[in-house]
């Protein structure tokens, strides 16, 4: 297992930026929703081109756009990408801030068993047992309850395929992120100009504003996150992603949400198994330190 105190740094930045998202969602409260994500994508792809044209490394973009191989894993990242940003701001500002923070839970065991079975990445009993862990809680609140998180497991699944197909595509992050956001653009104008005209003419300046910068908000956690994916086994990169979901239980606690039983089952068991998975990569860690001084 690779350990790269840079990218564990970029990639503990990213993750603490994800779990803030909510909070400058909600300020689009009354906003549809559509919309938001029409303007998201748009304005990231704007803020991305800028970025590119301050380094001069728009001909990068243009070399991504023209391989066949690359575009087989960014087309459907784009997609898949588009799907969790739009479902994710449904959710939140329809008051499902703990349901989303359970999905972003359950994310790193994904990214675990993704990395195993693609990446051929090694992983050891305890590992193995986290997702064991995990599973069951999601098996017993399912069928006590009768409650299927299909919110947690959506946002779930789409962001760890999204990452397997970024960490195939191995590219540059910056031009990685505005092919994606290139590809669904033309889409997003037409829905915002032809089916959103009344969000369009509703809109103030403070939302302009707000919708501008989500383009910045968006795009920056992304760029950290492909930077570093590309350089850190997939493995650590789900460990670290419970900075997120944590910060979006606390969030969504403060914002008065209860949990219920089920979310409650779900909670345990899965925190119970990100323990057992920390103490599998702490100790991975230290056999990798100890044999270094070999």
């Amino acid at each position: 297992m690779h350990i790269n105190k840079k990218s564990i740094t970029v990639v503990v930045l990213c993750y603490t930026l994800w779990g803030l998202h909510p909070i400058y969602w909600n300020l689009l409260i009354g906003v549809n929703t559509i919309f938001i994500l029409c303007c998201r994508i748009i304005f990231s792809l704007i803020f991305t081109i800028i970025l590119l044209l301050i380094s001069g490394r728009m001909g990068v973009l243009r070399d991504i756009l023209k391989d066949k191989a690359l575009m087989r894993y960014l087309i459907p990242a784009a997609v898949l990408i588009s799907f969790n940003w739009g479902f994710y701001i449904w959710a939140i500002n329809a008051g499902h801030v703990l349901d989303c923070s359970l999905g972003y839970y359950i994310s790193p065991l994904m990214a675990f068993l993704l990395g195993v079975i693609v990446f051929r990445e090694k992983y050891s009993n305890l590992q193995l047992a986290a997702v064991v862990l995990a599973a069951a809680g999601l098996l017993i609140s399912v069928v006590t309850f009768g409650s299927f998180p299909y919110i947690s497991l959506s946002l779930a699944l789409s962001f760890a395929i999204y990452g397997l197909l970024k960490k195939k595509a191995h590219t540059d992050p910056v031009a990685s992120i505005a092919t994606e956001t290139l590809v669904m653009s033309p889409f997003m104008l037409v829905v915002a100009l032809f089916f959103l005209s009344d969000s369009i003419r509703a809109l103030n300046v403070p939302d302009i504003l707000l919708l501008a910068g989500g383009g910045i908000v968006t795009a920056l956690p992304l760029i950290l996150y492909a930077s570093s994916i590309n350089n850190i086994s997939m493995v650590i990169v789900g460990f670290f992603q419970y900075i997120s979901p944590s910060l979006l239980l606390v969030y969504g606690i403060f914002r008065g949400e209860t949990l219920s039983v089920p979310q409650l089952i779900s909670f345990v068991f899965i925190g119970l198994g990100l323990i057992v998975f920390s103490v599998a990569l702490i100790r991975t860690a230290k056999m990798n330190k100890e044999l270094e001084k070999i």
